[in-house]
């Protein structure tokens, strides 16, 4: 699992159970974006040589992180890769709605993650940036 390091995006905080991670950014995008970076890390290293397109939509914005994160997993799963990169090329923050590119490499991850949960889950936009609260259930 990932060191309770502070990374550039994302940080991991204590939780007793579970992984908890913090990710911020200037916006909401930049934050949504570290956040997919905090949960690649969770899952293993991997190199950015297989390209998947997500699209995914949600009735609010807390909605649209665990979707967003939750969709990721799936992909993971189905496709047999391992994520590392992530550009978000489309976001309508009125419509909860994204368009994303997701790189990563065809293998097996290191490390499982279960699910995105609800527990815990904060979107806190402000003045000096975004930052989103993620439980992950392991």
């Amino acid at each position: 699992m990932p060191a309770k390091t502070a990374n550039k995006g994302f940080k991991f905080l204590e939780h007793t159970a579970d992984i908890y991670f913090e990710a911020s950014g200037k916006t909401f995008r930049e934050a949504l974006e570290n956040s997919a970076l905090a949960l690649f890390e969770c899952v293993g290293p991997a190199k950015s040589v297989e390209k998947v397109i997500i699209n995914e939509s949600a009735p609010s914005r807390e909605d649209l992180v665990v979707f967003f994160l939750s969709r990721l997993l799936t992909e993971m799963d189905i496709n047999e890769v391992v994520f590392s990169k992530v550009k978000i090329t489309k976001l309508d923050e009125k419509s909860n709605s994204l368009s994303a590119e997701v790189f990563g490499e065809k293998k097996q991850p290191a490390h499982s993650v279960k699910a995105v949960t609800y527990h815990m889950l904060k979107v806190e936009p402000g003045k000096e940036g975004c930052k989103i609260r993620v439980v992950l259930d392991v």
